[in-house]
């Protein structure tokens, strides 16, 4: 039980990987940056892998969102988007965490981290058939809500995941991803 107290107050250097700023999107002539969202996720960050899942951090979804002042529908899929964003960066650790594999060993990972988009696959049939069990009215938005928040329910699982090994990267392209340099 000590180990787990002491990783938990680790420092967090170890987590040091940044995404940049979130991407701007061009929704209703206007400039959309998921910047509530993204800045409440970092905060979750900045407390090591065991920040994002937590509920603070479910609850940064859908900040930018709700602040958003544009169509409503527009402004989830623009979420979205960054919530998307966040997976790919996410990604982009995998692809450098197997690319550190060596040759011939788990082509089978080599395989499943070459798609983003495969982390989402299922989230538009899945949401498709929560919202026809309900029958409302606003099913269109249920949809959109629905669909923007299982991705950033996924996103943060992933980047939770990626993370935590990153706190075991030592060398390589995967470490380099990690914030850590060789040596």
């Amino acid at each position: 039980m000590k180990w787990l107290a002491l990783f938990l107050v680790m420092p967090v250097a170890g987590f040091t990987q940044s995404f940049g700023a979130p991407p701007v999107v061009e929704l209703d002539g206007m400039a959309f940056a998921a910047s509530e969202t993204d800045a409440c996720i970092n905060d979750q960050v900045s407390k090591g892998p065991g920040g994002l899942v937590t509920r603070a951090a479910r609850a940064c979804i859908g900040y930018s969102a709700r602040a958003c002042t544009a169509d409503p529908m527009a402004c989830l899929a623009a979420e979205q988007a960054y919530w998307d964003w966040r997976i790919a960066n996410n990604y982009n650790g995998l692809q450098a965490w197997v690319a550190d594999l060596a040759e011939g060993e788990n082509n089978d990972l080599r395989a499943s981290v070459a798609n983003p988009a495969a982390a989402t696959a299922n989230v538009v049939l899945e949401c498709a058939l929560r919202v026809g069990q309900t029958e409302t009215t606003t099913a269109e938005a249920d949809q959109a809500a629905c669909e923007m928040r299982e991705t950033a329910l996924i996103a943060l699982e992933l980047e939770f995941t990626v993370r935590q090994a990153c706190a075991a990267a030592k060398d390589g392209a995967f470490a380099q991803f990690c914030g850590k340099t060789d040596g």
